[in-house]
């Protein structure tokens, strides 16, 4: 029997949320299968011209995407050469997704924090008015839906667009609450737990204790989010799930969605640890 390859892709491999489902992914192959890994960022070329590559000179099975969306041509390359498409968090027509309901991730971490009662929450997000920014929209505004109900508004400046995700936007973040002085009493970091951990991090250098100056709620249950001190408040996707079920897509359902192309959504849990 012929390897059955899977073409697995992400903007960067270094950033925590495609690590994970890379690690869940390679964890789940049986005997015959394999995973042609693909960075997308600091590419000489083009995103679709090192997709394209890899389907011409690999004959993949399928491509499975990780929070990344590849343009409708090189979507109908991969389906025309029998391969199909598997978005994680993003969707585009012609292509399967399995996501969480990043919206009620939003509300739930909205809800919490206005519960406690906090009255000037904050939210540190990715960029939403992009290309692939519809999830990190969907997320603020669950948030303000909840805020709303409780008779909260988003404070002046307290919305931070972020553009990697990563611990150093999160130190950066909490820095510029801080020195803007808004006088945050909570923090929604809805750009993921890595983020999450950037802003403990400047918290404890300025003296600020979590929770009791700002209550912090991170996003995805990071495995460092449960080591942290204190430990991290989150917003759980089931990211194994997840994982795996985009796989068993490309693989053991091949056939039926090329033909019909699904999505799979997983609900989203509240993670009460320290921090809030």
């Amino acid at each position: 029997m012929a390897d059955i390859q899977i073409v697995v892709a992400a903007a960067n491999f270094a950033h925590s949320f495609p690590l994970q489902m890379l690690s869940y992914m390679q964890a789940a192959l049986k005997p015959g299968q394999s995973i042609i890994q693909c960075s997308t960022t600091g590419m000489a070329d083009s995103e679709r011209d090192r997709l394209e590559k890899i389907l011409d000179k690999s004959a993949p099975a399928a491509l499975i995407g990780v929070a990344v969306k590849p343009d409708a041509a090189t979507i109908d390359k991969y389906i025309k050469a029998g391969a199909p498409v598997v978005l994680i968090d993003e969707e585009i027509n012609g292509a399967s997704t399995v996501t969480t309901d990043n919206y009620a991730g939003g509300y739930l971490a909205g809800e919490y924090l206005a519960k406690l009662g906090r009255k000037k929450i904050a939210a540190v997000s990715g960029r939403m008015h992009v290309e692939g920014g519809y999830n990190a929209m969907m997320r603020i505004s669950g948030m303000v839906r909840a805020l709303a109900e409780n008779g909260l508004t988003l404070p002046e400046g307290g919305l931070i667009e972020v553009v990697s995700y990563s611990y150093n936007d999160g130190v950066e973040a909490m820095a510029r609450f801080l020195d803007e002085k808004r006088g945050i009493d909570a923090v929604f970091c809805a750009a993921g737990d890595m983020c999450a951990l950037g802003m403990l991090k400047t918290a404890r250098e300025r003296g600020v204790k979590i929770p009791e100056d700002i209550a912090l709620i991170g996003y995805d249950d990071a495995d460092a989010a449960r080591t942290s001190k204190p430990a991290l408040t989150t917003i759980k996707q089931p990211l194994e799930k997840m994982a795996i079920a985009a796989l068993e897509m490309a693989v053991n359902e091949r056939t039926e969605v090329l033909m019909k192309p699904k999505k799979m959504v997983f609900n989203p849990e509240l993670i009460k640890r320290a921090s809030a």
